[in-house]
């Protein structure tokens, strides 16, 4: 019960993730529904910022909220010494509100499980992530270009060019094979420099990946958005990208 209270919390436009940080125990946050490489957990600084807000409020905090980088974050602290961060990106829904409260409840009864829902949700995601086919076809460069590019296209009409250029940033995890040759304009337009025109299966794979966390954003950002990307981009495209 406590998996699918998170998967419908993490489902709400606008939400990008969050963490649970408990003040009568260990300090490493517990994240959840980040692209990777993104969460709280690689931001010492802002973990310990974070726990020094909490240290400089009176002992009836209860909510606080400020802007870090192009997010909104929220801290909720629970009754039990547990402090639930929100990290959010434009505007939420109007059951937000009624979303935060059922979270906190179950902070409340019973922390411990909700911690283990987390790193389930964590072991499956990254096991899906990993599950890739063995014979993957390469591709040219210019193709996989031009299909990201269609991509950026659709979807900048629903969220504009620059929240476009800046999902498909902060999506891209550095250790993937041939990654850095990719370069993101203002404009959300993708180039690539210094790489040769055929794509091997694993850098194939590694673009499928980072266009699969940068759909998985915006679908929770916009409305029937898996349905509009697949009536607007060219079949083809879609081959490329998401291999099906």
């Amino acid at each position: 019960m406590q998996c699918q209270l998170i998967q419908n919390f993490l489902n709400l436009p606008g939400i990008i993730g969050f963490s649970l940080i408990s003040l009568n125990g260990a300090s490493q946050p517990y994240s959840v529904g980040f692209s990777q490489g993104n969460s709280p957990d690689q931001y010492p600084q802002l973990v310990q910022g974070i726990q020094q807000i909490i240290k400089t409020t009176p002992a009836s905090f209860e909510f606080c909220s400020f802007q870090f980088g192009p997010y909104q974050v929220e801290l909720h602290k629970a009754e039990n010494g547990a402090v639930l961060i929100v990290f959010s990106e434009g505007s939420l829904p109007s059951h937000y509100s009624k979303s935060i409260s059922e979270l906190m409840q179950f902070i409340k009864v019973d922390y411990a499980a909700l911690i283990e829902s987390i790193r389930s949700i964590k072991s499956m995601n990254l096991g899906q992530e990993a599950t890739v086919s063995l014979e993957l076809q390469t591709a040219n460069v210019d193709d996989v270009v031009a299909a990201m590019n269609s991509l950026s296209q659709i979807t900048s009409r629903y969220l504009g060019p620059q929240l476009v250029a800046n999902h498909w940033r902060t999506n891209r995890s550095q250790d993937m094979d041939g990654i850095d040759k990719f370069r993101i304009s203002v404009d959300g337009v993708i180039s690539v420099t210094d790489m040769g025109q055929q794509l091997s299966a694993e850098q194939l794979v590694a673009i499928r990946l980072w266009t699969k966390r940068f759909h998985q954003r915006c679908t929770r950002i916009i409305r029937d958005y898996d349905a509009l990307v697949e009536q607007a981009l060219l079949e083809q495209h879609w081959q490329l990208l998401f291999g099906r």
